[in-house]
């Protein structure tokens, strides 16, 4: 990226009224957050349905362990929320902090949400328009942070490794997870997973999800840490599509992997050359 275009917008002066809102939708992003873990635990006692996965339920969905990635995405998206509403990094210029903070907790809020679409059965299309929100906000979240770079260069390692951490993880599971939700969808309408009809749809859905990947490492200007969940996600499908029998899905995953890290290459050197004119 450019020097002009890596460079964040002119901090904005804030009012006290002002620096006070801020500070309140800094501390909701902790409230959501925290939230997440606590709405999993109600969905777990409430719930009359147990989530399912593996290729006895459907092809696209990875192994149950796969799904422990979760715990990491939960922890991390708390530790951040704590980090960014410590009053050492409440200044009196609107910064990265804040401008992520009302697309983060848009997230937490649809991580409930999702949950309780799910109590009404996986195949329930109210979960997809969950995730097309989700989606919608990390894509703000990512061009926001790409446009703070010179911002997030100046903080310590630590904390500026955290946002990375936490938005990579958190999109790069989500934006797959989407896709795992349409095909549990439509196999909820009675679409075949074997037949020449079955393989087809389901190689269009992750044709999709694979653009959907590499339109994130676009904007996330070639996310490592986004790149990789997103390869974590695919080798979870592909075990399930090689144990279902599946040859052309799991050949499809090892594609879409490849593609995904060939767009991150080509985005990266895009961007250093750039920066070295």
């Amino acid at each position: 990226m450019s020097a002009h275009a890596a460079s964040p917008a002119r901090p904005t002066e804030t009012t006290p009224a002002s620096a006070g809102r801020r500070r309140w939708l800094r501390i909701l992003v902790v409230v959501l957050a925290i939230g997440q873990p606590i709405s999993s635990l109600v969905f777990d006692w409430l719930s009359p349905r147990d989530m399912q996965s593996g290729a006895e339920f459907s092809p696209l969905i990875p192994p149950g362990a796969w799904f422990a990635i979760w715990g990491v995405i939960i922890i991390v998206s708390i530790a951040w929320s704590l980090a960014q509403v410590r009053p050492s990094t409440l200044t009196d210029t609107i910064g990265v902090r804040d401008r992520i903070a009302l697309p983060m907790a848009v997230v937490y809020l649809c991580f409930g949400l999702w949950l309780a679409a799910a109590s009404l059965g996986q195949e329930n299309p109210l979960g997809l328009a969950v995730f097309a929100v989700i989606i919608t906000a990390h894509v703000v979240a990512w061009r926001r942070v790409v446009a703070a770079r010179a911002e997030i260069a100046s903080w310590k390692p630590f904390e500026r490794g955290l946002l990375l951490v936490m938005l990579g993880l958190y999109s790069g599971w989500t934006s797959m997870a989407a896709f795992l939700q349409i095909a549990t969808v439509a196999q909820g309408t009675g679409a075949p997973v074997e037949s020449a009809w079955g393989v087809t749809w389901q190689l269009l859905v992750l044709a999709a999800a694979a653009g959907v990947a590499v339109a994130f490492v676009v904007v996330s200007r070639g996310s490592i840490v986004y790149a990789a969940t997103v390869t974590y996600a695919l080798i979870g499908v592909g075990l399930s599509t090689a144990e279902a029998g599946l040859t052309p899905l799991w050949v499809a995953c090892v594609i879409a992997v490849s593609v995904v890290w060939a767009s991150v290459i080509v985005i990266r050197a895009v961007d250093a050359r750039r920066a070295s004119r």
